[in-house]
Protein backbone atom coordinates (compact mmCIF):
# COMPACT_ATOMS: atom_id res chain seq x y z
CA UNK A 1 0.00 0.00 0.00
CA UNK A 2 1.02 3.35 -0.85
CA UNK A 3 2.42 5.46 2.19
CA UNK A 4 0.16 8.57 3.29
CA UNK A 5 1.61 12.02 2.87
CA UNK A 6 1.77 14.41 5.85
CA UNK A 7 -0.66 17.10 5.35
CA UNK A 8 1.20 19.67 6.74
CA UNK A 9 3.13 22.05 4.53
CA UNK A 10 6.84 21.67 3.03
CA UNK A 11 9.17 23.92 4.31
CA UNK A 12 8.88 27.63 3.19
CA UNK A 13 13.08 28.26 2.94
CA UNK A 14 13.25 29.09 -0.91
CA UNK A 15 10.03 28.95 -2.10
CA UNK A 16 9.00 30.62 -4.99
CA UNK A 17 6.57 33.35 -4.86
CA UNK A 18 3.21 32.44 -5.45
CA UNK A 19 1.82 33.50 -8.88
CA UNK A 20 -1.37 35.92 -8.92
CA UNK A 21 -4.43 32.93 -10.10
CA UNK A 22 -6.81 33.44 -12.02
CA UNK A 23 -8.72 30.25 -10.62
CA UNK A 24 -9.29 26.89 -12.20
CA UNK A 25 -12.12 27.39 -14.39
CA UNK A 26 -10.37 30.48 -15.72
CA UNK A 27 -7.19 28.74 -16.38
CA UNK A 28 -8.36 25.41 -18.56
CA UNK A 29 -11.68 27.49 -20.36
CA UNK A 30 -8.44 29.01 -22.47
CA UNK A 31 -6.93 25.79 -23.32
CA UNK A 32 -9.43 23.99 -25.35
CA UNK A 33 -11.61 21.29 -24.81
CA UNK A 34 -10.31 18.55 -22.27
CA UNK A 35 -10.05 14.72 -22.25
CA UNK A 36 -10.61 13.10 -18.83
CA UNK A 37 -7.81 10.30 -18.27
CA UNK A 38 -8.97 9.49 -14.85
CA UNK A 39 -11.53 10.18 -12.15
CA UNK A 40 -10.79 9.93 -8.22
CA UNK A 41 -13.42 10.25 -5.53
CA UNK A 42 -15.61 12.54 -8.01
CA UNK A 43 -13.20 14.45 -9.45
CA UNK A 44 -12.43 14.03 -12.98
CA UNK A 45 -9.04 14.33 -13.89
CA UNK A 46 -8.16 16.17 -17.18
CA UNK A 47 -5.54 16.89 -19.71
CA UNK A 48 -5.47 19.09 -22.81
CA UNK A 49 -3.82 18.25 -26.27
CA UNK A 50 -2.40 20.56 -28.94
CA UNK A 51 -1.33 19.30 -32.13
CA UNK A 52 -2.99 17.08 -34.79
CA UNK A 53 -1.49 15.45 -37.42
CA UNK A 54 -1.91 12.73 -40.15
CA UNK A 55 0.36 9.99 -38.67
CA UNK A 56 0.87 9.12 -35.45
CA UNK A 57 3.92 11.15 -34.04
CA UNK A 58 6.18 11.82 -31.01
CA UNK A 59 4.15 13.31 -27.67
CA UNK A 60 5.32 15.25 -24.77
CA UNK A 61 3.43 15.30 -21.60
CA UNK A 62 4.02 17.71 -19.41
CA UNK A 63 3.36 18.37 -15.56
CA UNK A 64 3.16 21.66 -14.09
CA UNK A 65 5.21 22.44 -10.73
CA UNK A 66 4.41 23.94 -7.62
CA UNK A 67 5.22 21.51 -4.90
CA UNK A 68 2.21 19.19 -5.25
CA UNK A 69 0.14 21.77 -3.75
CA UNK A 70 -0.19 24.32 -5.92
CA UNK A 71 0.24 25.56 -9.46
CA UNK A 72 -1.15 25.80 -13.07
CA UNK A 73 -1.75 23.28 -15.91
CA UNK A 74 -1.06 26.14 -18.41
CA UNK A 75 2.74 26.38 -16.93
CA UNK A 76 4.26 24.86 -19.86
CA UNK A 77 1.45 25.91 -22.83
CA UNK A 78 4.21 27.88 -24.65
CA UNK A 79 6.58 24.95 -24.73
CA UNK A 80 3.40 22.82 -25.59
CA UNK A 81 2.87 25.02 -28.17
CA UNK A 82 6.44 25.37 -29.39
CA UNK A 83 6.84 21.59 -30.11
CA UNK A 84 3.25 21.31 -31.55
CA UNK A 85 4.63 23.68 -34.30
CA UNK A 86 7.46 21.31 -34.44
CA UNK A 87 5.48 18.26 -35.50
CA UNK A 88 5.06 16.76 -32.08
CA UNK A 89 1.34 16.04 -30.08
CA UNK A 90 2.08 18.43 -26.71
CA UNK A 91 -0.07 17.12 -23.89
CA UNK A 92 -0.68 19.55 -20.56
CA UNK A 93 -1.90 17.38 -17.36
CA UNK A 94 -4.51 18.36 -14.21
CA UNK A 95 -3.26 16.22 -11.07
CA UNK A 96 -4.08 16.69 -7.69
CA UNK A 97 -2.66 18.75 -5.53
CA UNK A 98 -2.54 17.05 -2.17
CA UNK A 99 0.90 16.27 -2.16
CA UNK A 100 3.60 13.57 -3.75
CA UNK A 101 1.90 10.49 -3.20
CA UNK A 102 -1.70 11.62 -5.13
CA UNK A 103 -0.01 13.31 -7.62
CA UNK A 104 2.66 10.41 -8.24
CA UNK A 105 -0.17 7.91 -8.91
CA UNK A 106 -2.23 10.67 -11.38
CA UNK A 107 1.11 11.07 -13.17
CA UNK A 108 1.29 7.53 -13.79
CA UNK A 109 -2.20 7.42 -14.76
CA UNK A 110 -1.93 10.30 -17.54
CA UNK A 111 1.15 8.62 -18.84
CA UNK A 112 -1.15 5.15 -18.98
CA UNK A 113 -3.32 6.83 -20.86
CA UNK A 114 -1.61 8.47 -23.06
CA UNK A 115 -0.19 5.38 -24.29
CA UNK A 116 -3.33 3.01 -24.29
CA UNK A 117 -5.09 6.07 -25.99
CA UNK A 118 -2.03 6.90 -28.30
CA UNK A 119 -4.25 6.56 -31.55
CA UNK A 120 -7.37 8.97 -30.60
CA UNK A 121 -4.33 11.54 -29.75
CA UNK A 122 -2.50 10.66 -32.91
CA UNK A 123 0.34 10.09 -30.69
CA UNK A 124 2.93 7.42 -31.19
CA UNK A 125 3.43 5.09 -28.08
CA UNK A 126 6.80 3.88 -28.46
CA UNK A 127 7.87 7.67 -28.73
CA UNK A 128 6.30 9.38 -25.46
CA UNK A 129 8.51 12.27 -23.58
CA UNK A 130 7.58 13.25 -20.15
CA UNK A 131 8.57 16.78 -19.33
CA UNK A 132 7.85 18.81 -16.46
CA UNK A 133 9.38 21.51 -13.61
CA UNK A 134 9.84 21.56 -9.91
CA UNK A 135 7.50 18.95 -8.57
CA UNK A 136 6.45 18.52 -12.11
CA UNK A 137 10.28 17.59 -12.97
CA UNK A 138 9.22 15.07 -10.00
CA UNK A 139 6.31 13.29 -11.64
CA UNK A 140 7.78 13.24 -14.99
CA UNK A 141 10.40 11.09 -13.38
CA UNK A 142 8.35 8.91 -11.59
CA UNK A 143 6.92 7.40 -14.97
CA UNK A 144 10.43 7.04 -16.21
CA UNK A 145 11.28 5.52 -12.49
CA UNK A 146 8.15 4.36 -10.30
CA UNK A 147 6.37 2.53 -13.08
CA UNK A 148 7.92 -1.32 -14.76
CA UNK A 149 10.49 -0.22 -17.01
CA UNK A 150 8.63 -1.26 -20.18
CA UNK A 151 5.95 1.83 -19.53
CA UNK A 152 9.06 4.47 -19.05
CA UNK A 153 8.89 7.51 -21.57
CA UNK A 154 11.63 7.53 -24.30
CA UNK A 155 13.16 10.81 -23.04
CA UNK A 156 12.61 13.17 -20.18
CA UNK A 157 12.84 16.77 -19.73
CA UNK A 158 13.50 18.16 -16.34
CA UNK A 159 13.38 21.74 -15.67
CA UNK A 160 14.93 22.31 -11.70
CA UNK A 161 13.52 19.03 -11.27
CA UNK A 162 12.71 17.41 -7.87
CA UNK A 163 14.76 14.56 -7.99
CA UNK A 164 15.19 13.20 -4.46
CA UNK A 165 12.51 13.47 -1.72
CA UNK A 166 14.15 11.92 1.13
CA UNK A 167 15.50 14.96 2.47
CA UNK A 168 14.36 18.99 2.40
CA UNK A 169 16.43 21.81 1.17
CA UNK A 170 19.40 22.30 0.05
CA UNK A 171 19.58 17.89 -0.17
CA UNK A 172 16.45 17.13 -1.41
CA UNK A 173 12.88 18.72 -1.69
CA UNK A 174 9.59 17.38 -0.51
CA UNK A 175 10.89 14.83 3.08
CA UNK A 176 8.14 16.94 5.24
CA UNK A 177 5.40 15.26 3.14
CA UNK A 178 6.39 11.76 4.63
CA UNK A 179 5.79 10.04 8.23
CA UNK A 180 9.14 7.97 7.52
CA UNK A 181 11.83 7.94 5.56
CA UNK A 182 10.80 4.29 3.77
CA UNK A 183 8.27 6.05 2.84
CA UNK A 184 9.89 9.45 0.99
CA UNK A 185 12.42 6.89 -0.42
CA UNK A 186 9.93 4.87 -2.04
CA UNK A 187 8.50 8.40 -4.14
CA UNK A 188 12.44 9.22 -4.84
CA UNK A 189 13.53 8.96 -8.04
CA UNK A 190 17.29 9.38 -7.07
CA UNK A 191 16.65 6.38 -5.32
CA UNK A 192 14.89 4.32 -7.54
CA UNK A 193 17.69 5.12 -11.00
CA UNK A 194 18.59 1.70 -12.91
CA UNK A 195 19.88 0.89 -15.92
CA UNK A 196 18.12 1.98 -19.02
CA UNK A 197 16.47 5.33 -17.47
CA UNK A 198 15.75 7.42 -20.84
CA UNK A 199 17.89 10.27 -21.92
CA UNK A 200 17.63 13.14 -19.47
CA UNK A 201 18.04 16.85 -20.33
CA UNK A 202 17.76 18.96 -17.01
CA UNK A 203 17.43 22.94 -16.95
CA UNK A 204 18.08 24.37 -13.81
CA UNK A 205 19.67 27.46 -12.38
CA UNK A 206 22.48 27.76 -10.32
CA UNK A 207 20.66 30.27 -7.47
CA UNK A 208 17.91 27.85 -6.93
CA UNK A 209 16.89 28.15 -3.10
CA UNK A 210 14.11 26.16 -3.35
CA UNK A 211 15.43 23.02 -5.50
CA UNK A 212 19.34 23.02 -5.13
CA UNK A 213 21.10 22.88 -8.28
CA UNK A 214 23.39 20.28 -6.27
CA UNK A 215 20.51 17.85 -6.37
CA UNK A 216 20.37 18.05 -10.34
CA UNK A 217 24.34 17.15 -10.55
CA UNK A 218 24.34 14.30 -8.33
CA UNK A 219 21.34 12.84 -10.38
CA UNK A 220 22.98 13.48 -13.71
CA UNK A 221 26.60 12.47 -12.54
CA UNK A 222 24.71 9.38 -10.98
CA UNK A 223 23.16 8.57 -14.32
CA UNK A 224 25.85 8.83 -16.21
CA UNK A 225 27.92 6.85 -14.42
CA UNK A 226 25.57 4.50 -14.71
CA UNK A 227 26.09 4.63 -18.35
CA UNK A 228 22.62 6.35 -19.44
CA UNK A 229 22.65 9.42 -21.40
CA UNK A 230 22.01 12.62 -19.09
CA UNK A 231 22.65 16.46 -20.01
CA UNK A 232 22.62 18.77 -17.20
CA UNK A 233 22.55 22.63 -18.78
CA UNK A 234 23.81 25.41 -15.60
CA UNK A 235 22.24 28.86 -15.64
CA UNK A 236 24.22 30.65 -13.59
CA UNK A 237 22.89 33.06 -11.29
CA UNK A 238 19.55 31.97 -12.12
CA UNK A 239 16.65 30.82 -9.28
CA UNK A 240 13.75 28.59 -9.38
CA UNK A 241 11.74 28.91 -12.23
CA UNK A 242 13.98 31.56 -13.68
CA UNK A 243 12.38 30.26 -17.21
CA UNK A 244 8.84 31.07 -16.59
CA UNK A 245 8.11 33.78 -19.03
CA UNK A 246 6.71 36.89 -17.41
CA UNK A 247 9.00 37.13 -14.46
CA UNK A 248 12.36 38.68 -14.16
CA UNK A 249 14.59 37.64 -16.82
CA UNK A 250 11.67 35.00 -17.67
CA UNK A 251 11.11 35.36 -21.66
CA UNK A 252 14.85 35.50 -22.16
CA UNK A 253 15.30 32.18 -20.27
CA UNK A 254 12.15 30.95 -21.55
CA UNK A 255 13.58 30.87 -25.17
CA UNK A 256 16.87 29.79 -23.93
CA UNK A 257 15.74 26.97 -22.81
CA UNK A 258 12.75 26.37 -24.87
CA UNK A 259 15.92 25.72 -27.72
CA UNK A 260 17.86 23.81 -25.77
CA UNK A 261 14.75 21.67 -25.20
CA UNK A 262 14.41 21.42 -28.76
CA UNK A 263 17.95 20.81 -30.03
CA UNK A 264 17.85 17.77 -27.13
CA UNK A 265 14.93 16.34 -28.93
CA UNK A 266 15.99 16.61 -32.63
CA UNK A 267 19.22 15.11 -31.29
CA UNK A 268 16.72 12.03 -30.05
CA UNK A 269 15.33 12.12 -33.93
CA UNK A 270 11.78 13.02 -31.94
CA UNK A 271 11.58 15.95 -34.00
CA UNK A 272 12.69 16.26 -37.52
CA UNK A 273 15.60 18.98 -37.59
CA UNK A 274 14.79 22.42 -39.62
CA UNK A 275 15.68 21.59 -43.90
CA UNK A 276 18.64 24.02 -44.61
CA UNK A 277 17.75 27.25 -46.41
CA UNK A 278 18.91 27.20 -50.14
CA UNK A 279 20.83 29.68 -49.48
CA UNK A 280 23.10 28.70 -47.13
Amino acid sequence: MAPRPRRRRPPGQGRPARPRRRGRRAVTADLGPPRTYASVAGRDLRLWTFGRHDAPRPAVVFFHGGGWRRGRVDQFRPQAEHLAGRGMVAVLVEYRTDGPVAATQDALAAMGHVRSHAAALGADPDRLVAAGGSAGGHLALATALLAPPDLAPSALVLFNPVTDTTGDYPDGYGRSWFDADDDARAYSPYHHLRPGTPPALVLHGTADTAVAFGNSRRFVDAMTAGGDQAILVAYEGQRHGFFNPGTANGDLYHARTTAAMTSFLESLGLIPRPSPSIME
